[in-house]
């Protein structure tokens, strides 16, 4: 079983008990969550620094870190992932805070596998089929890495990460209502950036 589906395969009771042995801070759930979680959430960091390997793996390192820390105050009101990708989202913003600026590499391409395969209709719209070819692909993670670091960030926990708006309002700290916002505005904007893109 990989690590990816053994997170899956937490049933909500036993995340829970998993949650209050984190809390008491035992040694073996601070691993299993370590080993459960590690590659997915090191494969969402790693697309949000522009598939920079070391600052990814900086940026989750500093993340585990400051789960073990906080373990004590984690009530289970979320998943633990959506927990651990919160505090991802806070260290990634304190890493462009840090830059000041874009991530250097956000040219480089990105793992666009759930956004290739998103479909996303009219309502929150793209294209029919995004990806056609490999130049469109090409083309949709130049588009992608051209976007601010929170319209890229929404777009890949929504068609990449599958989750619903609920779940990334808590990781983003933004209400329901402002995700839902956000995305229409981040699919817009890569759109328009497609757009110019095939104009150019």
């Amino acid at each position: 079983m990989s690590n990816t589906e053994m997170a899956d395969s937490f049933s909500k009771d036993s995340e829970a008990e998993l949650a209050k042995k984190l809390r008491r801070g035992d040694p073996s759930a601070i691993e299993e969550v370590y080993n459960a979680y590690f590659d997915r959430l090191y494969s969402l960091v790693f697309n949000q620094v522009g598939r920079d390997q070391a600052t990814a793996e900086d940026i989750v390192q500093e993340t585990f870190l400051s789960a073990i820390k906080s373990a004590s105050k984690f009530r289970g009101q979320s998943k633990l992932y959506t927990w651990l990708c919160s505090i991802a989202h806070h260290k990634t913003v304190d890493f462009y805070r840090r830059q000041g600026r874009e991530a250097k590499h956000r040219n480089q391409p990105l793992d666009i596998d759930g956004i290739e395969s998103a479909q996303i209709p009219d309502s929150e719209p793209l294209a029919p089929s995004l990806i056609e070819s490999e130049e469109t692909r090409q083309e949709v993670e130049q588009a992608l890495f051209s976007l601010p670091p929170d319209y890229r960030e929404v777009l890949i926990l929504k068609y990449v990460e599958e989750m619903p708006a609920s779940e990334i309002s808590q990781i983003m700290g933004r209400s329901p209502k402002s995700v839902e916002g956000l995305l229409t505005r981040a699919r817009k904007a890569l759109r328009a950036m497609l757009a110019k893109q095939d104009k150019g």
